[in-house]
C-alpha cells in the first residue's frame, strides 16, 4: 500500500477484504454506475470534515495498491463540432468532460452524494489532470458560472465534469479532393502521470451529442474511439483517443466543376463539324475552352497543395482532350492549305500527267482531313467515356495516401 491511503484500515467498510477492494478498482464497471438522483445532494461543506478527518492530501495521487493504477473512467458529451478548417487544418470543438475515479480516502458515511460546485472547495480534492494533446487552443467556460461540477458518493467515487471548448490540429491529405475522406482525432493524455499511476479509459457510452451535427462540406461518417498510449514524452502516459471519420460532399463540386467544364471541353468537339471555310472557327473555339478551363480551375481554388489531387487530374485531362482537338484542327488546316496549293498549280501543269498526279494529290489530302475529322468525332467521345470512368473507379476512389511522394 502507498503513504497516500496508509491509514487504509480507517477508512474500509468492514465486510469489504483486500481482495474485493482490488477488483473493484480494477474494474470500470463500478465507475459507471448511476447513483441516484442529482438533485437530493449534500452541499459542498459536507466534504470539510471527510478531508480533515483523513488529512487530505490534494497532490498525492488515491492509488489504494502499488501494482494499480487510478483507473479514471471518461465519458464526452460532444456539445458543439464544427469548423473543419482544410487550409488550416484544424477544428473547433465544445465538451462536456465527464470522469468518474475512486478515490478511498472520501469513503464516508453519508446516504447521499456530495456535490461540490465551486472552485475553491474543488481544488482541495485531488483531480486527473487530463490535457488534448494535439489542440492549439483550449480554454474553461466560466459564465454565468465556472462550468464544473463534482460529486462524491459514499463508497469513495467521485465524478468530475468540465465543460472545454478547444480548438485542434487535424493533419489531412487532399490526394482525393475534392472526393477525399479525413480522420481528425482528439487525443487526451495525462500531463504529468505516468500510465503505472493514472489510466484513462472509455465508458461503455463513450460519447454523446447534444443535437444533431450538420456540416457544410465535411460529413461525420462514423466515431470510434481508443485507448493508447503517449511515448513522445519523458514519461509513458495513458491516453484516449477520439477519431471522426469525415467525408466531404461531392455535390457541390460536380455542379461548379465538374459539369461545367465537361460542357466546356465538349464546346471543342464542335470543331470538326465545322465547314472547311470557317478557318478561324476552328482554331479560335479550341483556345477559348482551353483558356475558360485554365481560368476555371483557378478561380476559388479552396485546398492549395504541393501535390495533384483528383480535381487536378480531372481538369489537366480536360486541358489535353482541348488541346488535342487544337491540333487536329491545325493537322485538317494544314492539310486543307495544301489541298488548295495544289489545287492551284493543276492549271500550271506541264502536261495531262502531271496534271493527273496533281488531281491525284488534291484528292488524297481532302479524303485524308475528311477520314481525320471523321475519326476524331468519334474517337473523341469515346476516349472521354473512357476516361470518366477509368476517373471514377481508379482515380476518385484511389488511396488517400497515393498522391505523397514516401
Amino acid at each position: 500500500l502507498r503513504r497516500s491511503v496508509h491509514n487504509l484500515t480507517e477508512i474500509f467498510i468492514q465486510d469489504m477484504n483486500l481482495e474485493e477492494l482490488r477488483k473493484k478498482l480494477m474494474n470500470s464497471t463500478h465507475l459507471e454506475e448511476i447513483k441516484g438522483d442529482s438533485h437530493r445532494d449534500y452541499g459542498s461543506s459536507y466534504i470539510f470534515p471527510i478531508l480533515q478527518s483523513v488529512d487530505y492530501d490534494n497532490n498525492t495521487v488515491p492509488t489504494a495498491f502499488a501494482d494499480i493504477p487510478v483507473l479514471v473512467s471518461v465519458q464526452m458529451n460532444i456539445l458543439y463540432l464544427a469548423n473543419f478548417d482544410s487550409e488550416l487544418m484544424e477544428y473547433s470543438i465544445d465538451v462536456e468532460l465527464e470522469m468518474s475515479w475512486y478515490d478511498l480516502r472520501l469513503m464516508n458515511n453519508y446516504t447521499k452524494p456530495i456535490r461540490i460546485r465551486e472552485k475553491q472547495v474543488l481544488d482541495l480534492i485531488w483531480k486527473p489532470d487530463p490535457y488534448f494533446v494535439n489542440s492549439k487552443f483550449s480554454q474553461f467556460h466560466q459564465v454565468s458560472f465556472p462550468n464544473f461540477r463534482m460529486r462524491v458518493f459514499p463508497d469513495g467515487l467521485v465524478k468530475y465534469t468540465v465543460r472545454v471548448t478547444s480548438v485542434c490540429n487535424c493533419f489531412m491529405l487532399f490526394c482525393l479532393y475534392p472526393h477525399d475522406r479525413q480522420a481528425c482525432d482528439l487525443r487526451i493524455s495525462s500531463i504529468a502521470y505516468p500510465a503505472s499511476f493514472v489510466r484513462f479509459a472509455w465508458h461503455p457510452d463513450p460519447v454523446s451529442f447534444q443535437s444533431e451535427i450538420a456540416l457544410p462540406e465535411l460529413h461525420v461518417q462514423r466515431i470510434r474511439n481508443e485507448e493508447c498510449i503517449v511515448e513522445g514524452k519523458l514519461i509513458r502516459s495513458s491516453c484516449l483517443r477520439l477519431v471522426f471519420e469525415l467525408e466531404r460532399d461531392g455535390g457541390r463540386f460536380v455542379v461548379e466543376k465538374y459539369i461545367p467544364s465537361t460542357l466546356a471541353m465538349m464546346f471543342a468537339w464542335v470543331a470538326p463539324y465545322v465547314p472547311y471555310n470557317y478557318e478561324d472557327v476552328r482554331i479560335i473555339t479550341p483556345i477559348t475552352v482551353l483558356l475558360t478551363l485554365v481560368q476555371m480551375e483557378k478561380g476559388d481554388k479552396e485546398i492549395r497543395t504541393s501535390y495533384l489531387t483528383s480535381m487536378d487530374v480531372w481538369f489537366a485531362a480536360m486541358k489535353v482532350f482541348t488541346a488535342l482537338s487544337l491540333v487536329e484542327s491545325l493537322v485538317v488546316l494544314s492539310l486543307i492549305k495544301r489541298s488548295r496549293a495544289v489545287g492551284r498549280s493543276i492549271p500550271r501543269a506541264a502536261n495531262e500527267l502531271q496534271r493527273a498526279n496533281l488531281h491525284a494529290e488534291q484528292d488524297r489530302l481532302t479524303r485524308l482531313y475528311h477520314r481525320l475529322d471523321s475519326m476524331c468525332r468519334f474517337l473523341s467521345p469515346t476516349a472521354f467515356v473512357i476516361f470518366f470512368i477509368y476517373y471514377v473507379l481508379f482515380v476518385a476512389q484511389g488511396e488517400d495516401r497515393g498522391c505523397v511522394v514516401k
